[in-house]
């Protein structure tokens, strides 16, 4: 019987600016990954073209790299929702997984993820998750799990702003995976102010984005300082150079 095999589903615009480790996201799956489709949405920061790199790079990896622009108007995420589905529809493997542009994967879960794949006995895995919000340790302010590999070919429905699977039963339970998704989601205090204000653009029905984006506007140019380690230091390897840095910057080693 022949193996599984994964598309994983990235989409990404404006990486650099808003702050978003996508680089690190992309290597965190690689050893999963038989084919990965990445959506550009026509970033204007240097993303497009570090993408560009990251392809050149791993050239053993088949990768799918376009762009796909953007809706103007999103009211509740939807656009995220809207790109990632049409991503989607370009998979071709057995499973989908979704990558989110600030996640980074643990390599045991990796491991895991291989070994459950493999088994074929579920058609969508729920992975929990750690989330960091301007602090390094983990927020109890958010999902606490989430839906991300589904079988390809059963018509999976995307939630919300793509946080998350509808689930597929059989699912595989989020109590069994080793360790939990890293979603290092305002950990660059350089970058945080930036990302508040463009995330108005796509939750414009929130009103603490609205808010959160005031504030931003407020304190875009006063001094950064990085966020200080706290107790918490159980990082992924690839996530480990994060520590102590105010802004995100790609690998000096590309």
């Amino acid at each position: 019987m022949s193996n599984s095999t994964v598309s994983v589903v990235f989409i990404i615009k404006n990486g650099l600016k808003n702050g978003y480790c996508f680089w690190e996201s992309l290597q965190s799956i690689l050893p999963i990954c038989d084919e990965l489709i990445i959506s550009d949405g026509y970033s204007d920061d240097g993303t497009y073209e570090a993408l560009l790199k990251f392809k050149d790079k791993y050239k053993n990896v088949n990768i799918n790299l376009y762009q796909d622009k953007w809706e103007e108007k999103s009211y509740h995420g939807e656009v995220i929702a809207k790109v990632t589905q049409r991503a989607i529809e370009k998979a071709t493997q057995d499973y989908i997984l979704n990558l989110q542009g600030d996640e980074v994967y643990h390599e045991s879960t990796i491991s895991y993820l291989k070994d459950i794949i493999k088994d074929k006995r579920y058609n969508s895995v729920s992975l929990p998750f750690y989330h960091f919000i301007k602090e390094l340790r983990p927020s109890s302010g958010a999902y606490k799990e989430a839906i991300r590999v589904v079988r390809n070919g059963k018509k999976a429905k995307l939630k919300g702003d793509a946080w998350t699977f509808e689930p597929i039963e059989p699912v595989c339970p989020s109590n069994l995976c080793p360790k939990k998704v890293y979603h290092f989601a305002w950990i660059f205090p350089k970058n945080n102010d930036i990302k508040d204000i463009e995330h108005y653009k796509i939750y414009e029905n929130y009103p603490c984005y609205k808010e959160k984006m005031q504030e931003a506007l407020k304190n875009l140019k006063n001094e950064k300082k990085p966020y200080p380690m706290t107790e918490f230091d159980d990082f992924p390897e690839l996530a480990r150079r994060f520590i102590g840095e105010v802004e995100y910057k790609l690998p000096e080693d590309l």
